[in-house]
């Protein structure tokens, strides 16, 4: 049909011409950029999947990174920890060289001079080590305490009040200022006693007071004090500065630092008392040690057997026996354990504990980290735990046992029955092949946290500088869950005093030393394994970022070959239909010419 208003054949020309410019332009476009999809509206469910991949590209890029730098504060860790190493190893040839008893008091002295020497350099070392601002080694434990968050003062976990002489003395306490008189508390049992000066008891033979038939019942306050280099050499029970300490309403020990000690008994042995109680009554407070105890059953680096109260204490103690070793308490057979840790080597062969090597009370808000090793019912925190509860508290112990026989991360044995776990964890990169407690790991349920610290609570004490621990927790995948992080105590505890004044002290030392190399082992273990570790995140991490490049071409990237077909198939459509426009817009002069 032939009108003048209408010219079909122009708007049906038009059309297509204007489907052919779109075309065109189109093809252009995607020739300029290389990608076939540039908007949403080209395809829009593919492109909210390339939005979606570019963004974990870029995490996984981002990723990478945050690998190749914990890589690199491993090297720093492990290459500073192979210094101390390679020190440690000289000063034992010394020690052992010293111990021959070929030596005169010269040639000792000589020797102690280049001992001294390389421990100051391991100090320093062990002090100084860094990444990027980040001290590797030590802790964080000299700012704040456990649960009271309240600073730490001289070594204290709170804050000493110092009494003066004459306040002392109007409060009816009885001045201590010399070894002499420290001694002379057995001479009276029940007495009220306080420090008025640190005290050295280098070269005492000191005896503990109070036994099973007269124990201690006064109250002792080190007024914020330091007790050092008590030593004692006997195989007798009841061991410590305070051998026994019995029940009574009146028994405190408070307020005093053992350093350096070096303690070696028989059952019953500590730093401070081999046995309190029984009862609760009894109590030790802010108190802390430091140096090395040896024992046979119920050893422990504050309190061997325990059955009053410990609160806002800690140990740093290598500690050493038979049955029920912990790092702060053997055996805490009857009180509680409230805002303590230990950060010592324990080794044992049953119930041996990074806090506690036997639990029958309270456990709140404690850690231990370190080293723990043994034979079966050997845990992270506890070995064996039998009655009422451990709360708030985890540990980052390293745990090594010589069978399978009850051995966990958190706790080598637990009586189900009769006790309770909440609120705690344990890190789960420490121990990887350990259980979380030895036998029991299907029964275990609400309230623990078997993971690496997911707990709020802790978690939150942690983060916020609350808790002593030096650990990094390096972020290896996109994610926000366990299995992109790689959690690490890089902390690494060095105290150590060698004395080769005479062969017989220099072999005394010879086992100190290879305590603390066994230590260093155990850490370049943990540092090894984190190492490949992270290697492989890193490796996964290629893998994935050239899975998803792939993928994101495919479904992004243009074809050029094929989009070059569609522009030129464009183009000629184009120009045909310009030249049929003209033709379709002659139409209504045919019509004219039938007027």
């Amino acid at each position: 049909m032939i009108t003048l208003n209408t010219n079909l054949s122009s708007m049906i020309v038009q059309s297509n011409l204007t489907t052919s410019t779109k075309g065109l332009n189109q093809a252009i476009e995607r020739m300029t950029t290389g990608f076939k999809i540039n908007n949403a509206k080209d395809n829009a469910a593919n492109y909210s999947i390339s939005t979606s991949l570019a963004g974990k590209l870029s995490s996984y890029n981002v990723a990478q990174d945050n690998v190749a730098m914990g890589l690199d504060m491993l090297i720093t860790a492990e290459d500073s920890l192979s210094l101390i190493s390679n020190h440690l190893s000289r000063i034992r040839d010394l020690t052992e060289q010293a111990a021959n008893g070929t030596y005169g008091a010269s040639s000792l002295s000589a020797i102690q001079s280049e001992i001294n020497a390389r421990l100051a350099e391991c100090a320093r070392i062990h002090s100084n080590t860094e990444y990027n601002g980040i001290k590797l080694f030590e802790d964080n434990s000299a700012s704040e305490s456990l649960g009271g968050h309240v600073a730490q003062y001289d070594g204290f976990i709170e804050e000493v009040q110092r009494l003066t002489e004459e306040e002392a003395i109007q409060q009816g306490y009885t001045v201590i200022k010399t070894a002499d008189e420290l001694q002379a508390m057995e001479n009276d049992l029940n007495g009220k006693y306080i420090l008025m000066n640190d005290i050295d008891l280098a070269g005492y033979d000191w005896e503990a007071v109070g036994d099973k038939t007269n124990g201690f019942k006064g109250e002792f306050n080190g007024n914020g004090f330091v007790i050092r280099n008590l030593t004692i050499n006997t195989t007798e029970d009841y061991q410590g500065l305070f051998g026994y300490a019995d029940d009574d309403l009146n028994l405190i020990i408070s307020n005093v630092g053992l350093v350096n000690v070096n303690v070696k008994g028989g059952n019953n042995t500590g730093a401070l008392v081999g046995y309190l109680g029984p009862g609760n009554s009894g109590m030790i407070n802010n108190c802390y040690s430091s140096g090395k105890i040896s024992g046979n059953d119920s050893v422990g680096g504050l309190g061997g057997d325990t059955s009053g109260s410990m609160k806002n204490s800690y140990s740093t103690c290598t500690v050493t026996g038979n049955v029920s070793v912990g790092g702060i308490v053997g055996s805490n057979s009857n009180g509680d354990l409230i805002n303590c840790y230990a950060t010592g080597y324990v080794s044992g062969y049953s119930e041996v504990g990074g806090l506690a090597g036997y639990n029958g009370q309270y456990i709140n808000n404690c850690y231990s980290k370190g080293s723990v090793k043994g034979h079966e019912e050997v845990g992270g925190l506890i070995g064996f735990q039998s009655g009422f509860g451990t709360y708030n508290s985890y540990t980052i112990s390293h745990v090594q046992a010589s069978t399978d026989n009850y051995v966990g991360s958190f706790m080598g044995s637990f009586d189900i029955s009769n006790s309770i776990i909440s609120n705690s964890t344990y890190y789960s990169s420490v121990n990887a092949n350990i259980p979380t407690i030895g036998g029991f790991v299907e029964q275990i349920s609400g309230g623990f946290a078997p993971t690496t610290g997911e707990n709020a609570d802790i978690r939150n004490l942690i983060d916020g500088g609350k808790l002593p621990v030096t650990e990094v927790n390096f972020q290896t995948g996109i994610h926000s869950d366990e299995s992109s992080q790689i959690s690490l105590s890089l902390g690494f505890n060095f105290s150590l005093t060698i004395d080769v004044s005479t062969s017989y002290a220099a072999r005394n030392a010879l086992e100190q030393i290879d305590e603390i190399l066994s230590q260093i082992s155990a850490k370049q273990t943990e540092y090894g394994a984190a190492y490949n570790r992270m290697e492989s995140a890193l490796e996964s991490i290629g893998v994935s970022i050239d899975n998803l490049t792939s993928t994101q071409s495919t479904i992004r990237d243009a074809d050029i070959a094929e989009v070059s077909s569609e522009y030129i198939q464009m183009q000629i459509l184009q120009q045909a239909s310009a030249t049929l426009l003209a033709t379709a817009n002659q139409t209504p002069s045919i019509a004219l010419q039938l007027l």
